[in-house]
């Protein structure tokens, strides 16, 4: 795990989710890289309405890119802070964790998921509706990236990846989570394979991707749990508090997307209340 992206925008709360992508850029000596994402002024001359003359409208335009680019300077100022107090330096050269700066403009799905796919892992903000931008970044990276995502809850203080619970139920999301995410289960103090109830006969049972991950010099606590009848998600929400598991490994909408928006689903039972970062793949 050498390149991680870490997208922003001047619309959210940056300090939680820097602080976690800089520990994980710690642990595995990678490349952080902030890319903020500043919206394009001209994007909003068709709603600026009639009764403007083109100099009006030219002025307002201006105004717009002088504020986006100094947020835009404020934004690189803060992010070298942080990386400066994680001891990470900005630039190239060294073996240990480096961070870069990079500045896009336009919005957030012209960029976030295509330059993710470049990176082995892109870290993000728990989606919150105060926040819309978060859940812009958190959807584009999930849905359009190719690549696996850290999710952060905000605010979120505790430590990451020292205690890893695996969500398995045999799907090739799970499996898919579980191959991107072996470079944190190996660097693991502890790794919990939690399979609530039966699955499927025809899906790799709980005994097989223990069995891998082993293959993997991973030590891992195989944990099936009775299906209490509560929906999953918040089953696995109680055994992640109960076993105090740091972070956790999820494959993300093994069903539909737009069904578990309409009906409920595990995924978003989990991206909407986890108190703990998850690491996801779709």
């Amino acid at each position: 795990m050498k390149s991680i992206l870490l997208p922003l925008t001047n619309n959210m709360a940056s300090e939680t989710v820097t602080r976690v992508a800089a520990g994980v850029a710690r642990e595995f000596s990678a490349t952080l890289t902030g890319l903020f994402v500043r919206p394009d002024p001209r994007s909003a001359i068709p709603f600026m309405g009639e009764g403007l003359t083109a100099e009006m409208i030219q002025t307002l335009c201006d105004t717009a890119e002088r504020e986006s680019r100094s947020q835009a300077e404020m934004a690189e100022k803060h992010f070298g802070e942080r990386m400066k107090a994680a001891g990470i330096p900005l630039g190239s050269g060294g073996d240990g964790a480096k961070a870069a700066w990079k500045v896009m403009v336009g919005e957030i799905t012209d960029h976030v998921g295509r330059r993710a796919r470049t990176a082995d892992l892109a870290v993000c903000l728990q989606p919150d509706s105060s926040a819309p931008d978060t859940g812009d970044i958190f959807h584009d990276l999930l849905f359009r990236s190719g690549r696996s995502l850290l999710m952060v809850p905000k605010g979120y203080t505790g430590t990451t990846g020292k205690h890893v619970m695996v969500a398995w139920n045999g799907r090739a999301e799970g499996a898919r989570a579980v191959g991107g995410a072996l470079p944190l289960l190996v660097a693991a103090a502890k790794v919990s394979v939690v399979q609530i109830g039966d699955i499927d006969e025809e899906r790799p049972p709980l005994d097989e991707i223990c069995h891998y991950l082993g293959e993997h010099g991973v030590k891992c606590s195989p944990e099936k749990r009775a299906n209490s009848g509560a929906p999953v998600g918040e089953q696995l929400l109680t055994i992640a508090g109960e076993i105090g598991a740091d972070l956790m490994v999820i494959g993300a909408y093994s069903h539909s997307r737009w069904r578990e928006m309409i009906l409920g689903g595990v995924t978003r039972d989990l991206v909407t209340k986890s108190p703990v970062p998850i690491f996801m793949s779709h």
